[in-house]
């Protein structure tokens, strides 16, 4: 319920906080005290890739994000590194770039890497408040909450890289 308030808070009126102070406690709200391994720490009839679909859903980017040519990177060591590498010679080619890591070391916005360089603060507040707004006070229900913090910011980079092309 936590999580529902801060929504409200921060999109009365329909107004949405610009700053990035704002941005990043409402982004904490979505932290969760789950381990790994933990049952899941929403209580949902859906599973974690259902709600993921419906959160592609609400933001309108199921047709976007199947138009993307992704390359997922998993493995125990040396994901961030190939995954640096991969874009930086796809980049090289001549292709336009998109790189979601995790995790951040010092700045959220380090995650989310738009032809080679970390997105700006101000097209990050844009998405990230276009995303907080439509996952908001409309869309939430105790069987779909806002999601936690890895699955809004990995939906949030389908929105970046989407919009982006």
């Amino acid at each position: 319920m936590e999580r529902n308030t801060l929504i409200g808070e921060n999109t009365q009126n329909g107004h949405l906080p610009s700053t990035y102070d704002a941005a990043m406690e409402a982004l904490s709200s979505l932290i969760t005290s789950k381990r790994r391994g933990d049952r899941s720490a929403i209580n949902s009839k859906y599973s974690k890739l259902d709600r993921m679909m419906m959160y592609i859903k609400i933001l309108d980017l199921e047709e976007p994000v199947e138009g993307l040519k992704i390359i997922h990177v998993a493995g125990t060591k040396g994901k961030g590194s190939t995954c640096t590498f991969c874009e930086a010679i796809l980049r090289e080619c001549g292709f336009k770039t998109g790189l979601f890591t995790s995790p951040h070391l010092i700045d959220v916005r380090e995650r989310f890497r738009l032809d080679g360089s970390d997105i700006s603060e101000e097209k990050f507040l844009h998405y990230f408040w276009e995303c907080w707004s439509a996952q908001g006070i409309e869309n939430v229900r105790d069987d779909l909450p806002m999601p936690p913090l890895f699955q809004f910011l990995t939906v949030l980079a389908f929105k970046i890289f989407a919009s982006e092309k």
